[in-house]
Order: structure tokens, then sequence, then C-alpha cells
């Protein structure tokens, strides 16, 4: 029999091929047979959960400002491809609706939000929470955060729903922490996943999804490992490479590049 394999998750939809967190880059994992995205949820300043990793807009559509100053309507015109030299098609700044509508029924994601002012983080956490019961997500679906005041909020507002610390530091105690809130998941940074650390999570029930790993060797180290998800900026040569082997094992729950030290969060 072939060997069972972690899923392979499209980080940002597929970073390393598509402009990242666009409906373009979305439609390459989903092209690509990933099973699950991670993706990063904002409030726009119409009150739209939209999808965009950084607070400010410069670095992926060359706009100054921040997206919450901007609505739904003025961040879809925007051109979302400004650091994905040569993407032929403009590509604007989605809501997370458009995302999950263009993934189709039977994709499960990685919902992160990232630290914000309490008030904004409330907020999001009402609307994304009432997102995933009203359009009936919750099977598919991890709000994962490393704010902690964040994941307090969701468990308090929805305690039925999946939570995921993130975590990138080993003196953050990651399984200790993510046990204590409740958690039913660890998405540790990919170096701190050791045979001690897997051991800790299983002892604590939690499953471990990793961060950012573009290295096929460092891949194979963490399937030894039992990990159960591998995020990655590639995630159409994972694929191949794992059904190659004949290791992909699709139904799973949930060369190294060196990323800018900005962006090496998931």
């Amino acid at each position: 029999m072939s060997q069972p394999f972690p899923t392979i998750v499209g980080h940002r939809g597929a970073r390393g091929e598509a402009p990242e967190n666009t409906l373009a880059g979305f439609q390459v994992a989903v092209a690509a047979g990933a099973g699950e995205i991670e993706l990063d949820v904002r409030l726009s300043a119409d009150g739209h959960l939209i999808v965009l990793h950084d607070s400010d807009l410069k670095r992926t559509t060359g706009q100054k400002g921040h997206a919450r100053h901007f609505t739904l309507a003025q961040l879809n015109l925007m051109d979302a491809r400004v650091n994905t030299p040569g993407w032929h098609s403009t590509v604007g700044v989605p809501s997370l609706r458009e995302v999950v509508a263009l993934c189709g029924p039977a994709m499960r994601f990685q919902f992160e939000v990232k630290g914000a002012d309490r008030a904004i983080l409330h907020q999001l956490a009402h609307q994304l929470t009432h997102m995933i019961d009203q359009d009936g997500l919750r099977e598919r679906v991890v709000i994962t955060s490393s704010h902690t005041g964040f994941l307090r909020m969701v468990a308090t507002m929805a305690p039925h729903l999946d939570r995921g610390y993130v975590s990138e530091y080993r003196y953050q105690q990651p399984t200790r922490r993510a046990a204590a809130l409740g958690c039913r998941w660890l998405m540790p940074h990919h170096s701190l996943v050791s045979p001690r650390l897997m051991r800790s999570a299983r002892r604590r029930g939690l499953k471990v999804s990793t961060w950012t790993v573009n290295d096929l060797n460092e891949a194979e180290r963490l399937a030894r490992l039992g990990v159960d998800g591998i995020i990655t900026d590639f995630p159409t040569s994972f694929l191949a490479h794992f059904r190659g082997k004949g290791q992909h094992h699709a139904a799973a729950p949930a060369a190294q590049a060196e990323l800018d030290p900005s962006l090496r969060d998931p």
C-alpha cells in the first residue's frame, strides 16, 4: 500500500506560482488538486471580509494606505500582482466569500487573522464566525492566529468552531499554549517540528499543519514525523512530487526558498 501523506496546503493560494491571495492564485491551487488552502482575512472600510496578508496595500498592489481605509469595491479594482513579475492579467483584492465560492464545496481552509487593535479584532471575529455558520463551512474551516486574544474571542463567540495556534518560536511553548487555548490545531513554523514536538502535540490531542515549506527534502522529513498538513507556496509541484511517489493522501484533513524575513509568517 502507498504511504499516506500529509495534506498539501496552498499558501495564500499558490504564492510561488501566482499572485498571492487573489482569485487567480486560488484557481491555480484548485487546478493543481489542492484539498486545502491557507489565506489571510482582514476587514474593508465597509465591513466586508477580504483576503489580504499585509495591513498595508503597498507590497501587493502598489497603492498607498491601509486596506481598512478602502471599500471592497475599491479593493476589487486594484491590481494585486505588483509583487508577481510577469503575471499576465490584472487581479484585484477579493472578498472572502468570492474565494470560498471559487474554490468549490470540497475545499478546506485555514483562515488566518493577524493582530490588530481589539475593536477591529472583535468585529472580525464576529463577522468571520457568523459567515462560517451562515454558509455552512464549519466542517471545512480552521480559524488560525498567533494572537491569543483573538483566539479566545473566537472561542467565546463560537466554541464549536475549530481553532489553530500559529507559532514561530520555541519559547512560545507551542503545544502547551495551543492546548491551553483549547485549540484542536497547532500551526508551527517548520523549523520547530521535531519528534519531541510531535509527541507533545499528540499527547495533547493536537493536529499539526506546518508552514511555509518550499523544499521537498524538508517536506519528506516532516512527512516522516507525521504532520497532518504541509503549507507550501508551490502546491502544483509538491502535489506532483508526492503523487508521483504514490504517497499523497488527498482525503487527509486539513528546494527550500528563503523567504523575505517580513513575509515568514503564514
